[in-house]
């Protein structure tokens, strides 16, 4: 993993993005706010990246899920998630915790906004989703199993205490709408070892984890009673994107390999790509590509619309096929055609 030899260039990236990415603008208009990590990054890391292989600073080959989102939405996206994170630099990894570390948390970036906002214009209107603890999980996995067996409980405790705690400062801020993503299925991710029990693990923490969430999602919504707060089971959706139903209607041929690889790093000069990465369920060894992102981005914006959206596999092939994924490329996409400018230097390819 390359947290610890890229936290110097993290930090001053998210430094300068504090003044220019993540401003919101001054508008009386909704705005769909997000934090969290690398799979809602759109940029916000892009200093690190290895631009012949990943689109504009994205970690996936397009658009990612909230870019969709807030282009069917047709709002102004403010986005403050930076690859990397954890839910705080107070989270256990490798034995001890990241607080010596500079990447931003989710209560980093939360903190930010805020800081940021001091006099933001209608903010019980605004939309703002909570992404976080895949890196909780996959830091200390990375390093050592036996980490994760032994300190599970804090762990899973602690992804969703920092989840409620972030919640809560900006409900305390004066917002009131929020969308909150449980951890998604990493364990099928290509990253993680082919070894049963170390895939079940991972699978357990993350359904343990899950739980949790939606236990104190409940907790604060009974308490705070939020005009709108709902979890995004984006676990259960991203396991049925492998369903062969699901994968043939968004043109998925590969759903356990990477299209990028890498022997020294994902952020070295030496990654090889596939020639066909749109169709792959995963981009890289972890993120997904932009068209399970695409998918991901459809379900959000029904949910905060209110729809009735369900989890089985035909509903999701019929939102794939009525929205045509099949064939949504980083230069034929919605976000594309909306012509929405989430970051600074982001150019409409024609």
């Amino acid at each position: 993993m390359l947290f610890n030899k890229l936290i110097t260039i993290a930090t001053l990236t998210f430094t300068a993005l504090g003044a220019s990415v993540c401003k919101k603008p001054e508008t009386k208009q909704p705005s769909f706010i997000v934090f969290g990590d690398s799979v809602s990054d759109v940029g916000n890391k892009l200093a690190l990246f290895n631009q012949q292989a990943y689109w504009n600073g994205r970690f996936t080959n397009g658009p990612v899920w909230n870019e969709y989102t807030a282009a069917l939405l047709k709002l102004p996206l403010v986005n403050y998630a930076f690859g990397g994170s954890t839910s705080s630099n107070s989270a256990l990894i490798n034995g001890t915790t990241t607080s010596g570390a500079l990447i931003p948390s989710l209560l980093d970036q939360v903190d930010a906004f805020l800081k940021n906002n001091t006099n933001a214009k209608n903010p019980e209107k605004d939309i703002m989703t909570f992404q976080t603890g895949g890196n909780n999980i996959l830091w200390p996995l990375s390093a050592d199993p036996t980490f994760l067996i032994e300190n599970e409980d804090k762990i899973i405790d602690g992804i969703a205490n920092d989840m409620m705690t972030g919640l809560q400062k900006v409900y305390d801020a004066g917002y009131r709408r929020f969308l909150v993503w449980n951890v998604p299925g990493a364990d099928k991710a290509p990253e993680i070892p082919d070894v049963k029990e170390i895939r079940d693990l991972v699978y357990s923490i993350i359904t343990k984890t899950n739980t949790k969430i939606a236990d104190s999602l409940d907790a604060f919504n009974s308490k705070n009673k939020p005009t709108f707060s709902q979890l995004y089971d984006v676990h259960s959706y991203l396991i049925n994107t492998a369903d062969p139903k699901v994968s043939k209607a968004l043109n998925i041929t590969d759903i356990t390999t990477a299209c990028v690889q890498s022997d020294s790093g994902m952020s070295k000069p030496d990654l090889t790509v596939c020639n066909n990465g749109y169709q792959h369920l995963y981009y890289d060894l972890v993120h997904p590509s932009t068209r399970i992102h695409n998918i991901l981005g459809i379900v959000a914006s029904e949910m905060i619309n209110g729809s009735n959206v369900t989890v089985d596999v035909d509903s999701m092939a019929d939102l794939a096929t009525k929205n045509n994924i099949n064939t949504v490329t980083a230069e034929d996409n919605i976000v594309i055609e909306s012509g929405i400018n989430n970051v600074p230097g982001y150019v409409k390819n024609n």
